[in-house]
């Protein structure tokens, strides 16, 4: 849930479009911060720069996760409840299947936002 004020923190993990970037800037609070990892597809984007720097966000770019640091703290906050993932994680699929969740993924098939794998 987003407070009156804002999100401390906004994660844009959508990509391919223009317009998450600038949405991830309505919803952060001023002074808070918008961690983009989603995958850009245009070399340039529409971005409300004016709106950025009014609101004094910190823009942060991630592009290579530090596996030996960022996922625990991931995994740590979807176990303690603290990261729903509703909305994001549209498709699950046992590893034996992961041919299929990749076709479903890299074609953009049945509406898929992200695909996760059971181990």
């Amino acid at each position: 849930a987003v407070a009156p004020r804002g999100a401390d923190v906004v994660l844009e993990m959508v990509g391919h479009n223009q317009e998450t970037i600038n949405e991830a800037l309505d919803l952060v609070k001023s002074g808070g911060t918008v961690v983009a990892f989603g995958v850009p597809d245009d070399l340039v984007y529409h971005f409300h720069f004016a709106k950025f720097f009014r609101k004094n966000v910190v823009l942060m770019a991630s592009v290579y996760p530090d596996p030996g640091v960022d996922f625990p703290a991931a995994v740590e906050l979807l176990e303690r409840g603290q990261f729903d993932t509703e909305g994001i994680i549209t498709h699950t699929f046992p590893l034996s299947e992961i041919q299929k969740a990749f076709i479903m993924a890299t074609e953009y098939q049945d509406n898929v936002i992200k695909v996760a794998l059971e181990l």
